[in-house]
């Protein structure tokens, strides 16, 4: 093995020492072996000090180990595993010289200049830090008048980009040597390629980058505030020092994930932007910076900032950029929860270039945001603004097309071309056929034929290729009608258009109802065959078209698109004779791919056969779903039921058919046979629109209903299905929806609100409603409702709608009392739902006796003053309403109505003013009676409940709700009881108090010396306390009583190894106050090396060995401690940090702990073998650093020294 044992026993030469070296290197590249080179380098180079002193005393020279280094370093440089054990040996040795301090050793610098130019073929970032500090450590021995410093600079300068941003692994010199490279050159602050690199690893996506720009900024700001000449800074005064200090620090927060931390800090953005010391880069950086978090909230108060106090014209092209991408999100058009004001829109499209425009067809847009920004350019395309490039509206156009929500996509068509109209009324013939491919899918609407075909034609057009594909064909013939309506602009058109030139658009015509009329046309233009256009026998038509039509027979789409012309030409022409021979016409109709228009023209064909072959019926269900148009959705559908209900095939295929609203209006009032079914399907399988706001699709469903008014299916099936409940339901109806309901209870008998079980709960609640308002007076359906209300745990508004069943329908006085009697035993939520529905059973039109009011009124009473206190509440109100109604009647007794009077005057004096407030509650208020019918009755419960949208029976009523003060007063005080937002109000709610920025914000300004600064290496201790294999550091710590807590926890936890950066801190009265039980004494007496033991009443064994060292030799304390086997873990919060909960600590760990406020410095970060950090789920910031170390701690010792 090669110990340093193995070469003790003779006096060794240097090449002696490398040839060992050499000899054993594959030993040293095992973690465990690499710790045997620095006793072995280090023993022997003192060993030999005084032998080799003499020989320089005669010889007059040092002895020069550069050209051994030098040779492993080429020998292995293109291994970067050998490189780190050539990297640790070459890094004792030099640490072993500056040990000594005397001249018998040298490195030649030409160590120096290999390393510099290897350093960019690195690829660990923890080898290039290594590399980088070995280098700085020789500096500061050798190189005292920085002529090396100088020209590794200008070899880092050379290899920089045309931009003058240094290479990435340069990024570690600059940073790293940073106070050498001032020392050396005053002016390097304003080096152009500082400056660029600064600005560059600002405005970085990557973490540590970032934190290296963040300290080179501060770096400036320090030399700066001394005075030091920084020609892109404005000249020193309080108001350019805050601005930049407010800037470091806006930049610094964030890098922090949560907003409460980093919005106060932002509304100071402005003074910012108005400052003349922060402009031009820097503020596009910080502009940058912003609009890249991702925090929900900050990016709302990002968005809102950039479109309210900002125009569009004042932004260059990449903040531009940002703000439209930030913008193109779902999450910002939200109309249950969260909608970016439109006014913001407004505001910031109020000036705007061009470059707008090119911006907007370069980012993949969502449906959602797409149409905002074109709505509201829309609204403003009267005012005299800047015009798009035809390049840019294909772009946007084609960003248009991507869209993947067909019904969104339609409106937006419709927008681009009513906001584009004059640029598109200007385009030629050629261009606009680019602008309709570049727009439109075959499946969307197409409705610019007579714009189209009224294009001028010029000369040169015939030149060039022709321009109608079998895209623009299929874009035409999506919308036939209004491809009828300008049949004679297309008749025109292909009149003045030379054959060879016509492409695919010569099949169009085809297309058009009654184009049998124009046969003269086609005969004179493609040499169709007129006669047999008039023949009734589709194989001859299309032999006729294929003969006429397809010009080139390798081309096979040529061919399909004659085929269906004559298709869709015999059935729009020959409708009768088609129906007599379908079993023949559907073999060659079907045969292959037909658009939407045929084939809803070969469905009327089936609706006027007297019977169809069930394949055909198979078929035409399968092409159904592909269909997009819900026009043509609506007729083939419609047209199949037609058809299965001639031939009674209704129950084999309504479960493929019932998804579509057409369908189930036509079989919800004429089939009561498939009610249960559908009970079924729509209940406990249904159509929801499920998922949090966050949910894309929900979103975009939400925004179809307020701004388009398009229900969603599932809407319009469930009031079909409560109309088709009124029409047919009955008894058994009930029954089966009440076993639903059982059957949810049994899978989930607790549930979230608006989850798919709550969902089905309340539209089963709605229909029995409906139902019994039908039936009235079942007993046993009313017994099963009271066990529900008072055995199950069911959402507010279920068990409103079964309360007021309850409470309206209960005819039994005697049932009403047991359970009254019964309170008393029965939990609170069981009493409330007792009194509500005595409430509704006083309230009724028929008036009880007062004999019976005494017995509601006794049992009552006892909890009004009850311990619990909603039950206490809804008793009180219920017997206010009740003696309310009842006063005449309780006249007739005035010792009674001496006693309800008193009893009101209690209840109002116990409301403390707000009895009105309480009265207009949703479960007290005889909505039933009041309403017109069930239907109204539910309307008025979904519309206070805030049910999801999905779920809103509400068409022309809704106006009436909105404007009715009791509902709004009710739905307000539901929605506050139960915790929901009716309307949105905004999370942020930040207020510029004016305040002088100097004295409000926080300032998170590093200390300077966190950094490492140029000094001798210390000698550090070589034997320390092996109980443990963990070191704490801790020298970034400022605060004594963090200290004095870590140190405690070291001790109980028995880890014995704590790093401080200064001995004077365990003096300190804040440092000994964590430690009141515990006495201290000094062991051991070397120079900066501290043993001490501390003892408490229970543990006097114990022992901690505190190390001093400074903050700035810290960096090579932790290379050291890394040669000899040791890993390093910082607790710190990156975007590539490890969680804490699955992490598994190396045996040989140092734990590194940031700074209270600014965590790891940058210089540290690339040393860190792994960076951990604990899960959050509160709003607080961080762990004290106290608590993270004793966590920290704690998971190593159970992970090492438990097991």
């Amino acid at each position: 093995m090669g110990s340093a044992e193995s070469v003790e026993s003779n006096p060794l030469t240097i090449e002696r020492l490398f040839a060992f070296l050499q000899e054993h290197f594959h030993e040293y590249r095992e973690p465990d072996n690499l710790s045997l080179l620095p006793p072995l380098i280090d023993r022997y180079l003192q060993r030999n000090e005084r032998n080799m002193q003499t020989t320089i005393e005669s010889d007059e020279s040092s002895i020069d180990i550069g050209g051994h280094l030098l040779q492993l370093f080429a020998q292995y440089e293109d291994n970067e595993d050998d490189l780190k054990v050539v990297l640790q040996i070459a890094y004792q040795v030099l640490y072993t010289i500056t040990e000594l301090d005397n001249h018998v050793y040298k490195i030649n610098e030409e160590v120096i200049r290999f390393l510099i130019n290897m350093l960019p073929t690195i690829h660990s970032k923890q080898l290039i830090t290594k590399t980088v500090i070995y280098m700085q450590l020789y500096l500061k021995r050798f190189d005292t008048e920085y002529v090396l410093l100088r020209e590794i600079w200008d070899i880092i300068k050379q290899r920089a980009s045309t931009s003058m941003v240094l290479i990435n692994n340069d990024f570690d010199v600059l940073v790293q040597m940073i106070d050498l490279l001032k020392a050396c050159d005053h002016n390097i602050f304003n080096e152009p390629y500082f400056l660029a690199t600064t600005k560059y690893l600002l405005n970085s996506d990557d973490g540590f980058e970032r934190k290296y720009g963040l300290h080179l900024l501060r770096k400036s700001v320090h030399w700066l505030t001394n005075h030091v000449a920084v020609t892109w800074m404005r000249e020193l005064n309080q108001n350019v020092e805050t601005s930049w200090l407010v800037y470091i620090t806006l930049l610094e927060n964030l890098e922090e994930d949560q907003s409460h931390l980093i919005l106060p800090s932002l509304n100071y953005l402005n003074e910012l932007r108005n400052s003349e010391a922060i402009q031009g880069d820097w503020l596009t950086i910080l502009y940058s910076r912003v609009l890249k978090h991702n925090n929900t909230l900050v990016k709302r108060w990002t968005i809102e900032y950039f479109m309210s106090e900002l125009t569009s014209n004042d932004l260059n092209e990449n903040i531009l950029k940002q703000v439209l991408e930030l913008s193109n999100s779902n999450f910002f058009y939200n109309h249950e929860n969260y909608f970016l004001p439109r006014q913001h829109f407004d505001h910031f499209l109020s000036k705007r270039s061009s470059l707008l425009y090119t911006l907007l067809g370069d980012i993949n847009w969502k449906p959602v945001p797409l149409y905002m920004w074109l709505k509201c350019l829309d609204d403003q395309s009267k005012n005299n603004l800047p015009k798009p490039s035809f390049e840019s509206l294909l772009q946007i156009a084609s960003k248009v097309r991507a869209l993947r929500n067909y019904n969104i996509r339609q409106k937006v068509i419709t927008l681009m071309n009513k906001c584009f109209a004059n640029e598109i009324q200007e385009m030629s013939l050629i261009e606009y056929i680019n602008f309709i491919e570049s727009l439109y899918n075959p499946a969307d609407i197409f409705k610019q034929h007579d714009l189209l075909f009224g294009k001028p034609l010029y000369a040169h057009f015939w030149e060039t290729e022709t321009y109608f594909s079998e895209r623009l064909l299929e874009i035409l013939y999506s919308n036939v009608k209004e491809l009828e309506k300008a049949s004679s602009s297309l008749l025109k058109f292909l009149k003045c258009i030379p054959k060879q030139n016509q492409g695919f658009l010569r099949f169009s015509a085809f297309y058009i109802k009654g184009a049998n009329k124009y046969a003269h046309i086609f005969s004179e233009l493609y040499n169709l065959n007129r006669k047999l256009l008039h023949v009734a026998n589709l194989p001859s038509i299309i032999n006729n078209f294929d003969e006429a039509l397809v010009w080139d027979y390798g081309d096979q789409q040529q061919g399909i698109q004659a085929r269906n012309a004559a298709i869709i030409y015999y059935l729009n022409h020959y409708p009768d004779k088609a129906c007599n021979e379908l079993d023949n016409i559907s073999t060659i109709v079907l045969a292959s791919d037909i658009p939407a228009c045929t084939l809803s023209a070969f469905s009327s064909l089936i609706n006027h056969a007297y019977e169809v072959n069930i394949s055909i019926i198979d078929e035409l269900i399968y092409r159904l779903e592909k269909i997009k148009c819900k026009e043509f959705i609506e007729i083939i559908s419609w047209n199949i039921c037609n058809q299965l209900d001639k031939s009674n095939y209704s129950e084999i295929y309504i479960e493929n058919l019932m998804k579509y609203p057409s369908v189930c209006a036509m079989y919800c009032y004429s089939e009561p046979n498939f009610l249960k079914w559908f009970d079924t399907k729509l209940l406990l399988s249904g159509n929801f629109i499920n998922g949090e706001p966050r949910f894309i699709p929900k979103i975009e469903a939400v925004f179809q209903y307020h701004e388009f008014s398009e229900r969603p299916d599932g809407t319009v099936l469930g009031f079909l299905w409560l109309n088709a409940l009124s029409a047919h339901g009955d008894k058994s109806h009930i029954n089966h929806l009440l076993n639903c309901h059982k059957e949810c209870t049994k899978k989930k008998p607790r549930y979230f609100e608006n989850s798919r079980e709550h969902r089905s709960k309340f539209r089963i609640a709605c229909g029995v409603y409906i139902l019994y308002e039908k039936i009235r007076n079942d007993n046993e359906i009313l017994d099963e409702i009271w066990n529900i209300l008072l055995n199950e745990n069911n959402q507010s508004d279920v068990t409103l709608i079964y309360e007021h069943i309850v409470g309206y329908f209960e005819n039994r006085f005697a049932v009403l009392l047991a359970y009254l009697k019964e309170m008393p035993n029965l939990t609170a939520s069981q009493q409330i739902t007792i009194a509500v529905i005595t409430n509704h059973f006083c309230l009724r039109d028929e008036l009880l006796k007062l004999e019976e009011l005494k017995a509601i009124i006794q049992h009552l009473l006892p909890f009004i003053m009850g311990p619990n206190f909603q039950t206490r509440l809804y008793c009180q109100l219920v017997l206010w309403n009740i003696m309310e109604k009842y006063d005449k009647i309780f006249c007739s007794d005035i010792q009674v109505h001496t006693l309800m009077q008193q009893l009101m005057q209690a209840i109002k004096l116990a409301a403390n003013g707000k009895l009105d407030e309480h009265l207009k509650d949703i479960r007290l208020i005889p909505f039933q009676k009041a309403t017109k019918n069930g239907f109204h009755f539910l309307k008025v419960i979904m519309y206070i409940t805030n049910v999801p949208f999905d779920e809103l029976h509400i068409d022309s009523e809704m106006d009436d709700l909105i404007n009715d003060k009791l509902l709004n007063q009710c739905k307000e005080n539901f929605l506050k009881k139960y915790n929901k937002k009716s309307e949105h109000e905004s999370d942020i709610e930040l207020e510029d108090k004016g305040f002088d920025i100097s004295n409000f914000i926080q300032r998170k300004m590093n200390p300077v010396n966190n950094f490492v600064e140029q000094t001798d290496l210390i000698t550090y201790p070589k034997e320390e306390n092996s109980r443990s294999n963990m070191y704490v550091v801790a020298s970034l710590i400022e605060k004594l009583p963090n200290l004095g807590g870590i140190a405690r926890t070291c001790e109980v936890l028995g880890v014995h190894n704590l790093i401080l950066s200064s001995k004077m801190h365990i003096e300190k009265a804040d440092f000994k106050n964590l430690r009141k039980n515990i006495t201290y004494d000094y062991v051991g007496a070397r120079l900066n090396q501290y043993a001490v033991r501390f003892q408490d009443h229970m543990t006097a064994e114990r022992t901690l060995n505190i190390i001093e060292v400074p903050v700035k030799d810290l960096k090579l304390f932790l290379v050291r401690k890394q040669m000899e086997g040791y890993k390093i873990v910082g607790a710190e919060q990156t975007c590539n940090s490890e969680c804490f909960e699955t992490f598994e600590f190396p045996q040989k760990c140092i734990l590194l702990l940031g700074h209270e406020k600014n965590g790891v410095p940058a210089s540290l970060l690339g040393l860190l073998d792994y960076i951990v950090e604990i899960p959050q789920f509160g709003n607080v910031r961080s762990l004290n650093v106290h608590v993270t170390a004793a966590l920290f701690m704690w998971e190593y010792c159970k992970q090492h020294i438990l097991s």
